[in-house]
Protein backbone atom coordinates (compact mmCIF):
# COMPACT_ATOMS: atom_id res chain seq x y z
CA UNK A 1 0.00 0.00 0.00
CA UNK A 2 1.59 3.51 -0.84
CA UNK A 3 0.93 6.11 1.98
CA UNK A 4 0.55 9.26 0.28
CA UNK A 5 -0.77 11.02 3.46
CA UNK A 6 0.35 9.94 6.79
CA UNK A 7 -0.87 11.21 10.60
CA UNK A 8 2.18 12.03 12.85
CA UNK A 9 2.44 13.43 16.09
CA UNK A 10 3.89 16.90 17.03
CA UNK A 11 5.63 17.03 20.44
CA UNK A 12 4.95 19.98 22.27
CA UNK A 13 8.20 19.61 24.54
CA UNK A 14 10.74 19.33 21.90
CA UNK A 15 9.87 19.70 18.39
CA UNK A 16 8.17 23.39 18.98
CA UNK A 17 10.00 26.88 18.48
CA UNK A 18 8.69 29.77 20.49
CA UNK A 19 9.12 32.76 18.43
CA UNK A 20 9.88 36.49 19.21
CA UNK A 21 6.64 37.47 17.83
CA UNK A 22 4.87 35.48 20.61
CA UNK A 23 3.90 32.70 18.14
CA UNK A 24 5.20 29.33 17.79
CA UNK A 25 6.58 26.99 14.72
CA UNK A 26 7.73 23.92 14.55
CA UNK A 27 11.62 23.40 14.28
CA UNK A 28 13.23 23.11 10.66
CA UNK A 29 14.81 19.71 11.63
CA UNK A 30 11.62 18.41 12.66
CA UNK A 31 9.80 18.93 9.75
CA UNK A 32 12.71 17.28 8.00
CA UNK A 33 12.72 14.38 10.29
CA UNK A 34 8.79 13.60 9.49
CA UNK A 35 9.32 14.04 6.01
CA UNK A 36 12.23 11.65 6.27
CA UNK A 37 10.22 9.26 7.78
CA UNK A 38 7.00 9.67 5.94
CA UNK A 39 9.38 9.23 2.83
CA UNK A 40 10.79 5.77 3.59
CA UNK A 41 7.50 4.46 5.04
CA UNK A 42 5.30 5.53 1.89
CA UNK A 43 6.67 2.46 -0.49
CA UNK A 44 6.36 5.44 -3.00
CA UNK A 45 10.59 3.96 -3.36
CA UNK A 46 9.63 0.26 -3.45
CA UNK A 47 10.51 -1.68 -0.55
CA UNK A 48 12.56 -5.25 -0.21
CA UNK A 49 10.59 -8.02 -0.07
CA UNK A 50 9.54 -9.74 3.47
CA UNK A 51 11.52 -12.39 2.55
CA UNK A 52 14.78 -10.11 2.43
CA UNK A 53 17.48 -11.56 5.28
CA UNK A 54 19.95 -8.93 5.02
CA UNK A 55 17.75 -5.98 6.68
CA UNK A 56 17.64 -3.47 4.02
CA UNK A 57 14.77 -1.71 3.40
CA UNK A 58 15.40 -0.69 -0.72
CA UNK A 59 17.49 -3.00 -3.43
CA UNK A 60 19.57 0.00 -4.43
CA UNK A 61 21.32 2.83 -1.66
CA UNK A 62 19.43 5.73 -1.99
CA UNK A 63 21.40 9.81 -1.13
CA UNK A 64 19.88 13.01 0.01
CA UNK A 65 22.00 15.14 -1.27
CA UNK A 66 20.40 18.69 -0.85
CA UNK A 67 17.04 19.73 0.96
CA UNK A 68 15.10 22.96 1.86
CA UNK A 69 12.25 23.81 4.23
CA UNK A 70 10.13 26.62 4.97
CA UNK A 71 7.99 26.47 8.81
CA UNK A 72 5.36 29.49 9.41
CA UNK A 73 4.20 30.66 12.74
CA UNK A 74 1.38 29.50 14.30
CA UNK A 75 -1.07 30.96 16.91
CA UNK A 76 -0.97 28.31 20.47
CA UNK A 77 0.72 25.67 18.75
CA UNK A 78 1.51 23.89 21.83
CA UNK A 79 -1.95 23.97 22.67
CA UNK A 80 -3.05 22.53 19.25
CA UNK A 81 -0.25 19.63 19.27
CA UNK A 82 -2.29 17.87 21.34
CA UNK A 83 -4.44 16.73 18.10
CA UNK A 84 -2.20 15.10 15.06
CA UNK A 85 -1.02 16.71 11.96
CA UNK A 86 -1.02 15.47 8.53
CA UNK A 87 2.01 15.11 6.51
CA UNK A 88 1.32 14.98 2.65
CA UNK A 89 3.84 13.64 0.17
CA UNK A 90 4.41 13.74 -3.50
CA UNK A 91 6.93 13.61 -6.45
CA UNK A 92 7.68 17.33 -7.84
CA UNK A 93 10.42 16.34 -10.91
CA UNK A 94 12.04 12.98 -11.56
CA UNK A 95 15.56 12.93 -12.83
CA UNK A 96 18.21 10.27 -14.65
CA UNK A 97 18.41 8.97 -11.27
CA UNK A 98 17.29 11.42 -8.68
CA UNK A 99 13.80 11.97 -7.62
CA UNK A 100 12.95 15.54 -5.87
CA UNK A 101 10.36 14.77 -3.14
CA UNK A 102 7.82 17.65 -1.87
CA UNK A 103 5.78 17.72 1.48
CA UNK A 104 3.82 19.73 3.14
CA UNK A 105 2.45 19.12 6.59
CA UNK A 106 -0.63 21.32 8.21
CA UNK A 107 -2.60 20.93 11.47
CA UNK A 108 -6.38 21.11 10.12
CA UNK A 109 -5.91 23.83 8.10
CA UNK A 110 -3.33 25.33 8.99
CA UNK A 111 0.18 25.30 7.26
CA UNK A 112 3.21 24.45 9.22
CA UNK A 113 5.77 23.34 7.38
CA UNK A 114 6.77 22.69 3.64
CA UNK A 115 10.00 20.92 2.60
CA UNK A 116 12.00 19.85 -1.07
CA UNK A 117 14.36 17.04 -0.76
CA UNK A 118 16.42 15.24 -3.77
CA UNK A 119 17.39 11.89 -3.66
CA UNK A 120 19.72 9.75 -5.66
CA UNK A 121 19.87 6.40 -6.05
CA UNK A 122 23.31 4.62 -6.36
CA UNK A 123 24.17 0.90 -7.44
CA UNK A 124 25.05 -1.02 -4.21
CA UNK A 125 27.89 -2.88 -5.76
CA UNK A 126 29.66 0.10 -8.15
CA UNK A 127 28.65 2.96 -5.96
CA UNK A 128 28.20 4.81 -8.90
CA UNK A 129 24.54 6.63 -9.51
CA UNK A 130 21.70 3.73 -11.07
CA UNK A 131 19.66 5.50 -13.67
CA UNK A 132 15.85 4.50 -13.92
CA UNK A 133 14.11 2.83 -16.60
CA UNK A 134 11.32 4.10 -18.26
CA UNK A 135 8.84 2.13 -16.30
CA UNK A 136 10.39 3.52 -12.91
CA UNK A 137 10.21 6.75 -14.26
CA UNK A 138 6.34 6.38 -14.99
CA UNK A 139 5.72 4.79 -11.82
CA UNK A 140 7.21 7.93 -9.65
CA UNK A 141 5.51 10.09 -11.75
CA UNK A 142 2.42 9.03 -10.90
CA UNK A 143 2.70 10.42 -7.75
CA UNK A 144 3.33 13.99 -8.84
CA UNK A 145 1.57 16.97 -6.65
CA UNK A 146 -1.87 17.08 -6.41
CA UNK A 147 -3.86 19.75 -8.05
CA UNK A 148 -5.10 20.09 -5.00
CA UNK A 149 -1.89 21.58 -3.35
CA UNK A 150 -0.48 23.55 -6.44
CA UNK A 151 -1.09 27.05 -4.53
CA UNK A 152 1.18 26.26 -1.58
CA UNK A 153 4.40 27.79 -1.96
CA UNK A 154 7.51 25.64 -1.60
CA UNK A 155 10.78 26.30 -0.54
CA UNK A 156 13.66 26.82 -2.88
CA UNK A 157 16.78 24.46 -3.09
CA UNK A 158 20.14 26.02 -3.93
CA UNK A 159 23.40 24.58 -5.06
CA UNK A 160 26.77 26.01 -2.53
CA UNK A 161 30.26 26.44 -4.09
CA UNK A 162 31.69 23.60 -2.11
CA UNK A 163 35.25 25.04 -1.70
CA UNK A 164 36.00 26.06 1.79
CA UNK A 165 36.74 29.42 2.75
CA UNK A 166 40.51 30.13 3.99
CA UNK A 167 38.84 31.70 7.01
CA UNK A 168 38.03 27.99 7.79
CA UNK A 169 40.84 26.40 6.40
CA UNK A 170 42.68 28.17 8.73
CA UNK A 171 44.28 26.17 11.82
CA UNK A 172 43.49 28.77 13.68
CA UNK A 173 40.18 29.15 13.24
CA UNK A 174 38.26 27.54 15.48
CA UNK A 175 34.45 25.58 15.22
CA UNK A 176 30.94 27.65 16.66
CA UNK A 177 30.06 24.05 17.52
CA UNK A 178 31.83 20.58 17.79
CA UNK A 179 29.70 17.42 17.99
CA UNK A 180 30.78 13.40 18.16
CA UNK A 181 28.45 11.24 16.03
CA UNK A 182 26.59 8.82 18.06
CA UNK A 183 24.22 6.05 18.11
CA UNK A 184 21.03 8.59 17.98
CA UNK A 185 22.51 10.41 14.58
CA UNK A 186 22.97 7.03 12.37
CA UNK A 187 19.94 5.35 10.03
CA UNK A 188 19.54 2.09 8.51
CA UNK A 189 22.04 2.66 6.21
CA UNK A 190 24.74 2.51 8.86
CA UNK A 191 25.37 6.53 8.38
CA UNK A 192 24.62 9.24 9.94
CA UNK A 193 21.05 10.64 8.82
CA UNK A 194 20.75 13.74 6.96
CA UNK A 195 17.85 14.65 9.08
CA UNK A 196 20.31 14.50 12.31
CA UNK A 197 22.40 16.40 10.32
CA UNK A 198 20.18 19.47 10.09
CA UNK A 199 19.73 19.28 13.72
CA UNK A 200 23.30 20.02 13.83
CA UNK A 201 23.68 22.51 11.15
CA UNK A 202 20.52 24.56 12.46
CA UNK A 203 21.99 24.70 15.97
CA UNK A 204 25.25 25.87 14.56
CA UNK A 205 23.06 28.49 12.81
CA UNK A 206 21.32 29.50 15.73
CA UNK A 207 24.20 29.76 17.70
CA UNK A 208 25.56 32.74 14.55
CA UNK A 209 22.19 33.68 13.93
CA UNK A 210 21.14 37.54 13.93
CA UNK A 211 19.14 37.54 17.17
CA UNK A 212 16.44 40.12 15.54
CA UNK A 213 15.80 37.19 13.12
CA UNK A 214 13.33 34.40 12.99
CA UNK A 215 15.26 30.68 12.09
CA UNK A 216 12.21 30.23 9.75
CA UNK A 217 13.78 27.48 7.30
CA UNK A 218 17.04 25.78 6.23
CA UNK A 219 18.78 25.18 3.20
CA UNK A 220 21.23 22.13 3.14
CA UNK A 221 23.51 20.69 0.46
CA UNK A 222 25.31 17.06 1.78
CA UNK A 223 29.06 16.86 -0.06
CA UNK A 224 29.92 13.46 2.25
CA UNK A 225 28.83 10.83 4.08
CA UNK A 226 29.80 10.95 7.80
CA UNK A 227 30.26 7.74 10.42
CA UNK A 228 29.63 6.67 13.83
CA UNK A 229 32.95 7.82 16.42
CA UNK A 230 33.57 10.90 13.74
CA UNK A 231 33.52 14.42 14.83
CA UNK A 232 31.54 17.18 13.27
CA UNK A 233 33.00 20.27 13.36
CA UNK A 234 30.76 24.02 12.82
CA UNK A 235 32.03 26.60 10.83
CA UNK A 236 30.02 30.08 9.82
CA UNK A 237 31.20 32.25 7.02
CA UNK A 238 28.73 34.83 6.03
CA UNK A 239 25.30 33.23 5.87
CA UNK A 240 26.17 29.72 5.89
CA UNK A 241 27.26 27.16 8.39
CA UNK A 242 30.00 24.65 6.74
CA UNK A 243 30.24 21.26 8.96
CA UNK A 244 33.03 19.37 8.86
CA UNK A 245 33.90 15.31 9.43
CA UNK A 246 37.07 14.48 11.29
CA UNK A 247 37.24 10.81 11.29
CA UNK A 248 39.17 8.60 14.14
CA UNK A 249 42.53 8.70 11.74
CA UNK A 250 42.05 12.42 11.70
CA UNK A 251 41.25 12.75 8.03
CA UNK A 252 38.86 16.02 7.59
CA UNK A 253 36.45 16.33 4.73
CA UNK A 254 33.51 18.67 4.60
CA UNK A 255 30.53 16.89 5.13
CA UNK A 256 27.34 19.68 4.52
CA UNK A 257 26.46 23.44 3.70
CA UNK A 258 23.87 24.95 5.28
CA UNK A 259 22.05 28.74 5.42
Amino acid sequence: MIRTTLQTTIRMTGDILQRRDGKQQILPSIALRIADHHLHASGIIPHTSDSNNDNRLYEHDWFCVSQAVDCYPIDRLVQKSMDNALSSLFVMKVGSSSIQFGNALTMKDELLATTIRVFCRKDTSTDKLDPFSEEERDRFLEFQQPTTSNDIVMPQLERFDTSLPSEITNTTTKPILSVKVGPSHINFGNHADHASLAEVAFHALSLKGNKDKECTGLTINYINETYLGDTLDCYCYDDKVYVTRTSNNEEKSLVLIAK
